[in-house]
């Protein structure tokens, strides 16, 4: 399992509200052990993230948990997540190229319809149309500074 810390913000019925910290405040990237998302994150800017998952944990606001996710399915929905809109664009392009069949711009117009197919494929993703994700939830009894290690 790949394991993420995360504080709960927020307790509705079956649902956590978890904020998760950005990576680039992990101990484990600070001391360079790290997977290295801590570096890049600071090269474009990221912001803590707050996500919303159904769960059960007896756990109050302010508590600390781990979210894991299994490498196949975290792998799998990077792939959903960057490949679909790129072939989207491929095929638009294609597409395109097909359509304007030699005439003037047929060039510009391949690159439209590629960009036009892209964000449609983006703007389904986001919408929902995504691979569902089953994460698995713990507790922690322990605080964020008192976490070693074995949790990142």
């Amino acid at each position: 399992m790949i394991w993420q810390l995360a504080r709960v913000v927020s307790i509705d019925a079956e649902r956590l509200t978890l904020l998760f910290s950005a990576p680039e405040e992990c101990e484990r990237c600070a001391r360079g052990e790290g997977c290295g998302a801590g570096v890049f994150a600071r090269l474009f800017s990221r912001r803590a993230t707050c996500v919303t998952l159904p769960g059960s944990l007896p756990v109050s606001c302010g508590d600390w948990v781990r979210v894991g996710l299994e490498p196949r399915q975290l792998a799998f929905a990077a792939a959903v997540h960057y490949g679909l809109p790129l072939l989207g664009f491929l095929a638009g392009v294609v597409a395109g190229h097909v359509a304007m069949g030699g005439r003037p711009g047929q060039d510009a117009g391949a690159l439209a319809a590629g960009l036009v197919a892209f964000l449609a494929v983006a703007r389904l993703l986001a919408r929902g149309a995504r691979p569902v994700l089953n994460p698995a939830l713990e507790r922690l009894s322990c605080t964020r500074g008192d976490t070693n290690s074995s949790f990142s």
